[in-house]
């Protein structure tokens, strides 16, 4: 059997470094950025997938779709930082708005984020708000809240317009490498960038729930959605499968403009 072309047994880039690094949960998130990316490859380490790419020809992208857990986040951006040396850390995906103002849809830049335990960091982001893009406190739930109840306790518990499950993951494992590496290695900048799928006030069922933020329950919800010819598709789905796509081409139309000017930035002293 011939090899898929995208796949190697280890990562394979023209250098090691990366300018950008991308951590999300779930290919759905990326998918559109993915599409934009040329001499792609990929590979898989402990469930996670590595992927690297140029934009442009020339900015250089390495992805990580860790699938679910705050641990797993983490670890998996501490392995992109040593491994690929990114001068720019990325967390991306989906979140749930916590307050009216920010609609489905919406992007939402995190300019501090903190937990339920008391934990808290703060993101230094230049990026200013514009019309569907905010920058605003961001909170990580151990779980994510389908109830309104839910995120209105944690709307006024942490001050926060917006929840996800693992950014401050990422967050940490970039604030780590400054502190555990030698000073001739500068530390990772970090960005958090959430797309909205769902307004304030609407209640997930678990189905949905996992529908929108589980990789595993997307894996067969999409097994099932081959079967539409045969079975008739389930209307609930249908409909937050609106959101989630509008939700991810927000995003990555966004993301992409970060990226470059990010690449702009960093100018020719990586090269």
């Amino acid at each position: 059997m011939s090899q898929d072309p995208e796949q190697s047994e280890a990562p394979t880039f023209d250098r090691r470094s990366a300018d950008i690094g991308i951590v999300c949960t779930q290919n759905s998130e990326i998918k559109p950025l993915l599409a934009k990316l040329d001499r792609g490859r990929k590979y898989t380490d402990n469930g996670s997938v590595f992927r690297g790419g140029f934009l442009d020809e020339t900015i250089r992208i390495a992805i990580v779709e860790a699938g679910p857990g705050f641990a797993k986040h983490r670890a998996v951006t501490q392995t992109l930082i040593q491994e690929h040396l990114p001068a720019w850390v990325l967390s991306v995906g989906f979140s749930s708005s916590l307050t009216p103002d920010i609609k489905s849809g919406d992007v939402c830049l995190a300019n501090e984020i903190c937990d339920a335990h008391g934990n808290s960091l703060v993101v230094k982001c230049a990026i200013p708000e514009s019309k569907r893009i905010f920058v605003r406190k961001h909170v990580v739930a151990d779980q994510h809240p389908r109830r309104p109840a839910d995120c209105n306790s944690l709307a006024d518990s942490a001050s926060a317009c917006a929840v996800d499950t693992t950014s401050l993951a990422v967050a940490q494992a970039c604030q780590g490498k400054s502190q555990s590496e030698a000073a001739d290695k500068p530390a990772a900048r970090f960005l958090s960038i959430r797309s909205i799928v769902g307004d304030c006030g609407e209640e997930l069922t678990e189905k949905v729930a996992g529908y929108v933020f589980e990789p595993a329950a997307l894996k067969k919800l999409s097994v099932l959605s081959n079967l539409s010819q045969r079975f008739k598709p389930d209307p609930e789905l249908v409909v937050w499968q609106q959101k989630v796509d509008e939700s991810a081409v927000n995003l990555n139309r966004f993301l992409l403009g970060v990226i470059r000017q990010l690449a702009e930035k960093l100018g020719k002293s990586r090269w």
